[in-house]
Parts: C-alpha cells; structure tokens; sequence
C-alpha cells in the first residue's frame, strides 16, 4: 500500500529533474480545499494533488473545481491502485485541465 509520504519525496525529484529550478510549495489552501503541492514554473502554476491508497473521494468533486479555478493546470498523482479505480470513484466530476508531465 502506497501512502502520501511515498508519493511525495519521489514526486518531487521528479519534478525537479524534468523541470529544472522550480518552485514547490506544500499544503496551499485555494476556495475550499488544499493543493498537496503548488508548482510555480515561469508561466504557469500546477496544482498537484497526491491519491494514495489510503485516501478517500469525498473531497475530489469539489478539488477539481477548486484546481480548475486556481491553477493554469491540474495534475492529479495517483498510485497505480488509486488510477486503476478512479473513474468508479467520481463518475460525475467535470474532468481538469490536465498538464502533460
């Protein structure tokens, strides 16, 4: 079972590597919810939100609104358990403006 903690430090060197010197903020509250990482680049900001294992979906409808109206671009990380299931979660959520990575 992947937790957050497992996600994130990954995620992160990830980030850095593909996008060179950026800016990672954690924990950044936008409306009514909170962005597990804000990424600032050049001409954009990336609202990147972690599903582990153990998260539930009670908030997802109400992340991607937020995302949407705050962020130039949504980035959702899930785990491989998290992906695989996701569309049984959330049927109904409007999809986000989703960054190529």
């Amino acid at each position: 079972m992947l937790y957050d903690k497992d996600i994130r430090e990954p995620l992160f060197e990830f980030l850095e590597d593909r996008y060179g010197k950026v800016r990672l903020l954690e924990e950044q509250v936008m409306g009514q919810s909170r962005a597990d990482i804000v990424m600032v680049v050049p001409n954009a900001l990336y609202g990147i939100e972690i599903k582990s294992d153990a998260d539930t979906y009670a908030r997802l409808e109400r992340q991607v609104y937020d995302y949407n109206l705050y962020y130039d671009y949504s980035v959702k990380s899930p785990s491989p358990v998290v992906f695989s299931s996701r569309k049984m979660m959330c049927p109904d959520c409007s999809p986000p403006r989703l960054a190529p990575i």
